[in-house]
C-alpha cells in the first residue's frame, strides 16, 4: 500500500510539474530578468562578477543575445549587441571578430585584454542574429549574421587530415606544426551548423558539421567528453600532461547542446547512445559530477547547481523524471547563485528554458522561441 501511495503522489507532481512548465513557457521569463539586473550593465555588457578585472567575454555577450531573444527582449539584445560591436569589434563587427576579453587594468580602465576572438562565441553571435533577423524581421541582423558566418569559415576553420574541415578555438594559437592541433569539441553546437547549411548553402557548413560530428562522437567513446583534446593528423586523437581528458566547466556544454537539438536532427540518437553511461551515473549519484575523465569514464567531486541545471533537458528527454524534480528543487530552495556566479547562471538559463520548452530547435537548426508560436 505505502508503494502505491508513493506512487501516486510521484504522478501527481509529474502532473504538476508538466502543467507548470507549459504555464510558465508564456509568462515573462523571471529567470532572465534576474540575470539582466546582476549581470548586464545598463549599456549592455554582461559581467564575470567576482572576476578581478570585471571581466567581460564575448561568450557572455553571445550568450545574453540569445536569452535575450528568446526572452521576446529586443531592447536587451539591441544593447547587448551594440556594447559587443563598439567595445569587442572596435566599432564594427562585420570587419573585426570580437575580441573574447575585455576587462580593467592595473589603473582599472576598461579595454581590450585579450583580441584573439573566440569561435564558439563567434557561432553564437551569428546564430543568434540570423533567427532575430527572422523573428523580428530586422534586415540588417541578417546582413551581419551573413558576414560573421563567412568571416567564421574563412578565419577560424581548418581541413584536418583525418578529421576534416574543423572549427579552431580561435585564429590563432590552436594550429601547430607537423598537422597538430587543440580543439574543443564544446564549441560545436551541430544545430547551429544544420541552420548555417539552410541560410548559406554556397558556404561548407555541411563539412564543418560532418567534421564537428565526428571530434564530439569520437573523443567520448567511453560515455563524456573532454574539454580539450589533441589531435596528430598521424595518430588522431590523443593527451598529454599539458592537455589531459579532463572534462569539466567546457564539456558540460556539449551534453547540453545534444539535448536542445531536435530528435529527429541529424547524430541526436547516436549522441543519446554515446552519452547513456554518464546518465546512468548522474542517476547512481543523484548530481552531475564535477570531474569527468574522457578515456575511463570514470568522474568525481560534486559539481555545482549549474551543472545539474545544464543536465536537466538531458535527463528529462531520457524519462529520468524523478530525478528532474528532485534537481529543480534544489534550484528552488538555493538559486543565490544565480545573483553572484555569471557562468552557473548561464548554465541554470539554458537548461531552465529548455526543459521548461521555452523554444525549440527544429532539424534543420531553426529557432522557434514559444512567444513566436504557442503563446501568441
Amino acid at each position: 500500500m505505502k508503494s502505491l501511495v508513493n506512487m501516486f503522489f510521484t504522478v501527481m507532481a509529474l502532473f504538476a510539474f508538466n502543467a507548470n512548465a507549459q504555464v510558465e513557457q508564456c509568462e515573462p521569463w523571471q529567470s532572465w530578468q534576474v540575470f539582466k539586473n546582476h549581470f548586464i550593465s545598463q549599456d549592455g555588457r554582461v559581467i564575470d562578477l567576482g572576476s578581478d578585472q570585471s571581466i567581460t567575454t564575448s561568450e557572455g555577450q553571445s550568450y545574453a543575445l540569445f536569452f535575450a531573444l528568446i526572452a521576446n527582449d529586443k531592447a536587451a539584445f539591441d544593447s547587448v549587441l551594440n556594447w559587443t560591436q563598439e567595445h569587442l569589434s572596435e566599432g564594427d563587427l562585420s570587419t573585426r571578430l570580437p575580441a573574447w576579453k575585455w576587462g580593467l587594468d592595473k589603473n582599472r580602465v576598461g579595454g581590450i585584454l585579450d583580441s584573439n576572438p573566440a569561435s564558439d562565441s563567434d557561432l553564437w553571435i551569428a546564430y543568434s542574429l540570423s533567427q532575430a533577423a527572422i523573428l523580428w524581421d530586422e534586415r540588417r541582423y541578417s546582413i551581419l549574421a551573413a558576414v560573421l558566418a563567412q568571416r567564421i569559415i574563412r578565419e577560424e576553420t581548418a581541413y584536418i587530415t583525418g578529421l576534416g574541415l574543423s572549427l579552431l578555438p580561435a585564429p590563432a594559437g590552436f594550429e601547430f606544426d607537423n598537422e597538430r592541433y587543440k580543439l574543443n569539441p564544446s564549441y560545436s553546437p551541430l544545430f547551429i551548423y544544420q541552420q548555417f547549411k539552410k541560410l548559406y548553402p554556397h558556404s561548407p557548413w555541411h563539412q564543418l558539421h560532418e567534421g564537428s560530428a565526428k571530434l564530439i562522437l569520437d573523443t567520448a567513446q567511453q560515455g563524456v567528453s573532454p574539454d580539450w583534446v589533441m589531435f596528430d593528423s598521424n595518430r588522431g586523437f590523443y593527451y598529454n600532461r599539458k592537455n589531459t581528458d579532463l572534462g569539466s566547466y567546457n564539456a558540460i556544454r556539449v551534453y547540453l547542446w545534444a539535448s536542445m537539438m531536435a530528435k529527429d536532427a541529424p547524430y541526436k540518437q547516436e549522441l543519446l547512445a554515446q552519452f547513456a553511461p554518464f546518465v546512468d551515473t548522474i542517476e547512481e549519484r543523484g548530481h552531475v559530477p564535477l570531474n569527468t575523465y574522457a578515456q575511463s569514464g570514470k568522474s568525481e567531486k560534486r559539481g555545482p547547481l549549474g551543472f545539474n541545471a545544464a543536465l536537466l533537458p538531458l535527463l528529462a528527454e531520457q524519462g529520468n523524471d524523478e530525478l528532474v524534480m528532485a534537481i529543480q528543487q534544489k534550484l528552488m530552495i538555493d538559486k543565490s547563485f544565480t545573483q553572484t556566479r555569471y557562468y552557473d547562471s548561464v548554465l541554470h538559463l539554458f537548461g531552465e528554458s529548455a526543459v521548461n520548452k521555452r523554444f525549440k530547435i527544429t532539424a534543420d537548426g531553426t529557432l522557434q522561441p514559444t512567444w513566436s508560436t504557442e503563446c501568441r
